[in-house]
């Protein structure tokens, strides 16, 4: 399709409708940024001052289109590749909107969303090229952006650290955690694991070192209760470089991998409770998920994570698993603290709604 083509797909290009949506995500799996981009989109078109949206996305068949909007398969190529050349050069003078961390060095007054300042912040646990090439992209998008968002406060002054532009130029748009809401959970799940409900101890998170995963294994170690489970449900990816293999460590410690929605959403709904004691987090979707879907959760008291989960989670330090262990048989046995717990997460996860997000993320559009 021709830019002048893509120009023509929305009938009105002005104000929040002259805009191009980057949807190289649709071809990836629904798990972090690319979750966030697509339930902003879908939340966006419901807005009542929206009246389409377009979203580009590359040649393939493997793209998932996002509800609400209307996908046009625009160039050549794919990847990195099409991001950075083919999507500015077939946008036309429609302005790019990237909302999953990334976009084209090469197209100024762009929109951009900057999950985090986690290649600045923890270098180590990326890959040498990734990180080299998201420092470049994210120094160079900082200053030639004409909007600038983020997730939680704790983001946007790390990032305007870091990419030495005031923080006064980047917006923050809270995430949303009702995207399981509508989603039926397959119980099926229990019976593929092995697991009984109420039995195991949930952990979710894609396998990045940042998430603690070594730690969470080691105390659950102490908490030493053979009749309970450590559930680790994530992806690998090579992005994070070396990973250390947490499969087949004891027969009660269970890897699964990747699970669709439907089978997290029992998982969290069966688990006897939630554990995230992330060392560095932008904002932490999981544990509000966990929350609200009833599961009582233990967090770090590190990065985004006490501004985002407030006085509804238990608390510990990331970086010991001594205290992971102690926080974490106080939850285990104690019902009064779970039922709690579990209380407050629903009422404070309700707050977090995609729609509120969208809602949000306009209002830093219409400045521009």
């Amino acid at each position: 399709m021709s830019s002048r083509a893509l120009e023509n797909a929305i009938d009105a290009p002005t104000g929040a409708e002259s805009f191009v949506y980057n949807g190289r995500f649709t071809g990836q799996k629904a798990t972090g940024v690319q979750r966030v981009a697509r339930e902003l989109i879908v939340a966006m078109a419901q807005l009542p001052e929206i009246s389409n949206i377009t979203v580009a996305v590359p040649p393939g068949d493997n793209i998932l289109p996002v509800d609400g909007a209307k996908t046009v398969k625009i160039g050549f190529g794919k990847g990195l590749f099409w991001e950075q050349f083919v999507l500015p050069l077939f946008a036309g003078r429609r302005r790019i909107v990237n909302l999953s961390n990334s976009g084209s060095i090469f197209r100024p007054h762009q929109v951009i969303f900057m999950h985090d300042a986690a290649v600045f912040d923890t270098p180590a646990h990326f890959s040498r090229r990734f990180r080299a090439w998201y420092r470049i992209m994210f120094w160079i998008l900082a200053r030639t952006s004409s909007c600038i968002v983020t997730n939680s406060d704790f983001s946007r002054q790390r990032l305007a650290h870091h990419c030495g532009v005031p923080a006064s130029r980047i917006g923050v748009v809270p995430l949303g955690a009702d995207h399981l809401d509508a989603t039926d959970p397959d119980e099926s799940v229990l019976g593929e694991h092995l697991l009984t409900s109420n039995r195991f101890v949930l952990a979710v998170s894609n396998l990045n070192p940042t998430k603690n995963f070594a730690r969470i294994v080691e105390a659950f170690r102490q908490v030493n209760d053979p009749s309970l489970d450590l559930v680790i449900v994530g992806m690998k990816n090579p992005i994070f470089g070396k990973i250390e293999d947490i499969s087949n460590i004891a027969p009660n410690i269970k890897y699964v991998g990747y699970v669709s929605d439907s089978k997290l959403k029992a998982l969290y709904q069966h688990a006897r409770c939630f554990v995230y004691p992330s060392i560095y987090e932008g904002f932490g979707i999981p544990p509000l998920e966990a929350m609200k879907n009833g599961c009582a959760t233990l967090v770090a008291s590190a990065a985004a994570l006490p501004e985002v989960c407030g006085d509804a989670a238990l608390y510990c330090d990331p970086y010991s698993s001594d205290d992971i262990a102690v926080k974490l048989k106080s939850l285990l046995y104690s019902d009064e603290l779970r039922a709690d717990l579990r209380h407050r997460g629903h009422l404070h996860a309700g707050k977090y709604r995609w729609q509120t997000s969208a809602q949000i993320l306009l209002t830093e559009l219409q400045k521009i």
